[in-house]
C-alpha cells in the first residue's frame, strides 16, 4: 500500500473517534438479517462494510462500492487484515454496476451529500434492491448544529470567496431527506437523530487537516503558488485559533456530530 495515499490518513485519524462509531448506529438501525445481501455505497475505507461483516460473518453477502481507488485499496487491506469476506466494487452511485434487485439491503454513510446527483443515487440503490429490501442511510444534520465548523466556514470564504465545508452537511435537513427518499419511489420512511461526541488527537494537525480537505476543490486555491498557499493557510489557522481552544481539552479536539438515520424500503409490489 503506497504511503502517500490519504485514505490511510483518513482510515487511522477519521475512522476510529467518528466513522466507526457512527458505522454501529447506522448498522444497528439497518438490523441486517442472516442470509442477506447487503451494499454499501460510497463505502470510503469500508467501516460499514466490515461492521455488517464482522456481525453476520459467512451468513451474509456484503459489497462495498465506492469511486475512489484509493479508499478502496485501503478497504481491501483492512478487510484481509480482519479476514472479512467482503467483495469491494470501483463505481459511481448515480449509476451502480449491479442487475435490478441484486441486494436486501443498502446502506450508505456520509456519502449522500458529495453524490453529484442525489436523486439519481437514490434511485439506483432502489433500483439494486428487492421488492422489500431497505435502505438505511447516515447523514450530518445541518451546519448550524456544528458551531465549530460554521466558524471554520466563514474563514474560509472570506479569503477565498467560497468553502467545501457546507457541502458536509448539505443533507442536514430530515424535510430535505425524507423527500429525496419519497422521490426516489421509498416507502414507509423513518428518520431519526442521533449524536455522537468524536475525540481527534493532534489539535493542529486536526486543523490542518480540515483546511485542507476543505479548500482542495477551491479554483481560487488551486491557482495559487505553494508560497501564497502556504500563507492563506496560516491566516485561516490564525482565525481559527479561538474556536480551536474552545473544542480542545486534554490534547484533543472534542467535538459532538449531530446526525439523521433514515430508514426506508422498496414497496414490495415495485
Amino acid at each position: 500500500m503506497a504511503a502517500s495515499n490519504p485514505a490511510e490518513t483518513y482510515e487511522r485519524y477519521m475512522v476510529p473517534p467518528l466513522f466507526a462509531p457512527s458505522a454501529r448506529r447506522l448498522v444497528d438501525a439497518a438490523a441486517p438479517r442472516p442470509g442477506e445481501r447487503v451494499l454499501d455505497v460510497g463505502c470510503g475505507t469500508g467501516v460499514v462494510a466490515r461492521e455488517v461483516s464482522r456481525r453476520l460473518g459467512a451468513d451474509v453477502t456484503v459489497v462495498g462500492l465506492d469511486a475512489s481507488p484509493g479508499m478502496l485499496e485501503v478497504a481491501r487491506a483492512e478487510s484481509a487484515r480482519a479476514a472479512l469476506p467482503i467483495q469491494w466494487r470501483e463505481g459511481r452511485a448515480e449509476s451502480l454496476p449491479f442487475p435490478d434487485g441484486a441486494f436486501d439491503l443498502v446502506v450508505c454513510q456520509f456519502a449522500l451529500m458529495f453524490f453529484a446527483d442525489r436523486s439519481a443515487a437514490l434511485g439506483e440503490m432502489r433500483r439494486a434492491l428487492a421488492p422489500g429490501g431497505r435502505v438505511a442511510i447516515h447523514v450530518f444534520q445541518g451546519i448550524g448544529r456544528h458551531p465549530f465548523y460554521q466558524s471554520l466556514d466563514r474563514a474560509i470564504e472570506r479569503r477565498l470567496g467560497d468553502s467545501g465545508v457546507g457541502a458536509i452537511f448539505s443533507v442536514g435537513d430530515a424535510d430535505m431527506l425524507r423527500g429525496l427518499l419519497g422521490a426516489a419511489g421509498f416507502a414507509g420512511i423513518e428518520i431519526d437523530a442521533h449524536a455522537v461526541t468524536a475525540r481527534f488527537p493532534d489539535p493542529d494537525g486536526f486543523l490542518d487537516g480540515e483546511i485542507d480537505v476543505d479548500t482542495a476543490a477551491i479554483p481560487a486555491m488551486q491557482s495559487l503558488d505553494a508560497g501564497a498557499r502556504a500563507a492563506l493557510v496560516s491566516a485561516i489557522r490564525g482565525e481559527m485559533a479561538a474556536p480551536l481552544a474552545e473544542v480542545t481539552g486534554d490534547g484533543h479536539v472534542v467535538l459532538p456530530f449531530h446526525t439523521h438515520v433514515a430508514r426506508a424500503a422498496r414497496p414490495a409490489a415495485a
